[in-house]
């Protein structure tokens, strides 16, 4: 059913492997905030002159491949030198940040002039992260590892603090980062497990189909960069 109303269509985590395709290349430095045990941007960036991940759970980090060094670190004190990375990526750590605005300071920190900034995580507005955060608890749990079929590794709290369009550009730009874009993608997978319900999903994706519904989509994909000197210097000479 999916396949005949979206041919050829490409998926968030296939979207999100495409935009670090395109930014990263053999003397690239990167940073994965919030790694976890994998990335699914693994081949995109295998080829990068460094890669690093932080994550603030060691059994994870222990069992990350994708990545060349590993730190056990808090986003909110990153433990590296200011313009470090050519690229910060993050996949399903934005929606767990009690306190975004830190965080979104130290990736401008610790970016090099010039770099970029891609995050994938998923939009508070969507009916999957509401129903979520509605249940809750032992229940929210149950669905996780029985429904979804993840391991317990992956519940950890969420807080959906800077999961919206105009969070995420905001956040990015009261750092200093620039020329942010949002991508909203959807999936009806999560309601897979009964027919009448995934009919119900996919319907909802074609109503989000147009511009104005497209935040309520399940998936937000994000990029900014942080100017480089030439940038910086021009808009000092027109806001002085």
């Amino acid at each position: 059913m999916f396949d005949r109303r979206y041919p050829n269509f490409r998926y968030a985590g296939q979207r999100y492997g495409d935009m670090i395709e395109e930014v990263v290349s053999p003397g690239s430095t990167l940073l994965d905030l919030g790694c976890g045990r994998m990335s699914l941007a693994a081949n995109q960036f295998r080829d990068a002159k460094l890669s690093v991940g932080v994550d603030l759970d060691l059994a994870d980090l222990e069992q990350n491949e994708a990545v060349d060094f590993t730190a056990l670190a808090d986003g909110e004190a990153l433990p590296f030198v200011a313009n470090a990375f050519d690229l910060v990526i993050s996949q399903w750590a934005v929606e767990h940040l009690e306190r975004p605005a830190p965080v979104f300071a130290e990736i401008h920190r610790v970016l090099k002039p010039s770099g970029s900034c891609i995050l994938f995580t998923t939009c508070a507005y969507n009916y999957v992260p509401i129903l979520s955060r509605l249940v809750g608890g032992r229940i929210q749990k149950t669905l996780i590892s029985h429904l979804l079929r993840r391991p317990d590794h992956e519940s950890h709290p969420t807080f959906y603090r800077a999961n919206t369009p105009g969070k995420l550009r905001e956040l990015s730009q009261r750092v200093g980062l620039v020329n942010p874009k949002v991508m909203c993608v959807g999936s009806p997978f999560y309601l897979a497990f009964s027919t009448l319900l995934f009919r119900l999903a996919l319907l909802f994706e074609v109503m989000t189909d147009t511009t104005f519904m497209q935040p309520l989509k399940l998936y937000l994909l994000f990029i900014a960069s942080k100017p480089n000197a030439r940038t910086l210097s021009s808009a000092a000479r027109h806001y002085p």
